[in-house]
This record gives structure tokens, sequence and C-alpha cells, in this order.
């Protein structure tokens, strides 16, 4: 049996999120917060899906700038949901080999030591003044239960991409 095409593979994994049904309404991108900083288009990305310009998305770093806010999702009228291609987009590069870009090292790394991002930070108040978690009466950041599984399975990732 021969091996399925990518843009098959793409609509394996979307599913019911059908690119085709989008009319490029343009909902999608007037909400998403790395449209407003950066060169990235919920809706260009869908559109080139639509035009089966799946290897040129493949190997742009357009599908890593998503903020993963779901606001694509949520605002897109026609159930397209932009979001779950750009999903599905990531999985098919780690699956075919290719590799994301080196500032997802950096962020891996910090998610296998600490469960977060970064490390929770004080920030200034209008009147000057610097407030943390606690004295906002903020609940101190817990770690995630299975530590040691995301640890694991980061650490895959990782190996996977210096080779």
């Amino acid at each position: 049996m021969a091996a399925k095409p990518v843009v098959m593979r793409l609509k394996d994994i979307v599913g019911d999120q059908q690119p085709e049904y989008c009319n490029q309404c343009g909902k999608c991108s007037s909400g998403c917060p790395s449209a407003r900083f950066l060169d990235f288009s919920p809706r260009r990305i869908v559109i080139m899906t639509q035009l089966d310009m799946i290897e040129d998305l493949l190997k742009s770093d357009m599908i890593w700038l998503c903020a993963e806010c779901l606001k694509c999702k949520e605002r897109c009228p026609r159930e397209v949901a932009p979001y779950d291609i750009i999903q599905a987009l990531r999985n098919i590069a780690y699956k075919v080999g290719l590799t994301y870009p080196s500032g997802y090292s950096q962020y891996l790394s910090s998610i296998s030591e600490k469960g977060l991002i970064q490390q929770p930070q004080s920030i200034r108040t209008q009147k000057g003044e610097r407030v943390d978690r606690i004295s906002l009466g903020l609940p101190k950041l817990q770690k995630p239960s299975s530590m040691e599984k995301i640890a694991q399975n980061l650490n895959k990732i990782m190996q996977l991409e210096r080779r």
C-alpha cells in the first residue's frame, strides 16, 4: 500500500474542520494576537491549505508563530478552525522530520525542568509599585501532576530535534 500524500494526511488529522469551507471573511485574523505583531495570518494559512501549498507551509516558520489562543477557532463562522489546521501542520512537520524553530528548545527545556515556560515575575503597577502573585492574592503556581511524564516526552522531542 502506498503512503498517503501529505494533503490527505492533513485532512485525516484535521477531520471535520474542512479548509475548503473557508470563505475568507477574515474574522480569524482580526482577533489573532500574533497577526498584530508578526508576519502571521490564520487566514493565509487556510488559503494556502486550500491551494494545496502544504509543503510551503511545512517549510516556513509561519506555522510556529501561532500563539495558541484559540481566538481563530472561536471566531470562525464556518467552523474551519485554523488552529486545528496549524496543529495538524505542526504534527506533520514533526512526523516528516522537519525541525522546529531553535527557540523551541529553550521553551521545551523550561517546561521540562520547571513545568512553566517562564517563572512568574513581579510587575509594576501604575503607581510604580512592584507586585507579585502572592501580593495580588493569587495562588502559587503548581507544577503539572505528571511532571515526570511531561519531562520524558519533551526530552524525546528534543532528542529527535538534535538528529
